[in-house]
């Protein structure tokens, strides 16, 4: 029996989103919180596809598995092409973000570079 290598990339994808939708959740809140604004959309879009990939990473993992001729192959394709760029989209929106700020210090900083790492790596 062959070793299916989808299930640990499956896994890490999944712990990677939970990680940048806490660093990412954690900067917006800080927005919210500290200056009474929302956070800027590059974290709000950051949010959303942490929240994609929580939703589509089951669907990608279980219906090839147990429901196999109602997987779809482009679909699955086609969901993991969306993802990839709303990922790829989302670390650079980030990072151009984060380097046009003329001041970037303390915690929530850090918090913003880590999510835009973990969606790098992610993507």
């Amino acid at each position: 029996m062959a070793f299916n290598y989808m299930f640990p990339l499956r896994a890490a994808q999944f712990f990677f989103a939970v990680i940048t939708i806490g660093l990412a959740g954690y900067v917006a809140h800080w927005y919210i919180v500290r200056d009474g604004v929302s956070s800027p959309s590059q974290i709000n879009f950051l949010i959303f596809a942490s929240l994609w990939t929580l939703f589509t990473v089951p669907y990608l993992t279980i219906a090839p598995v147990y429901f196999p001729k109602l997987t779809h192959k482009y679909a699955t394709l086609a969901t993991d092409a969306l993802t990839m760029l709303f990922w790829f989209a989302g670390f650079v929106a980030l990072a151009v973000f984060l380097s046009s700020l003329s001041l970037c210090l303390g915690s929530v900083c850090g918090s913003a570079r880590a999510a835009a790492a973990f969606g790098a790596f992610i993507w």
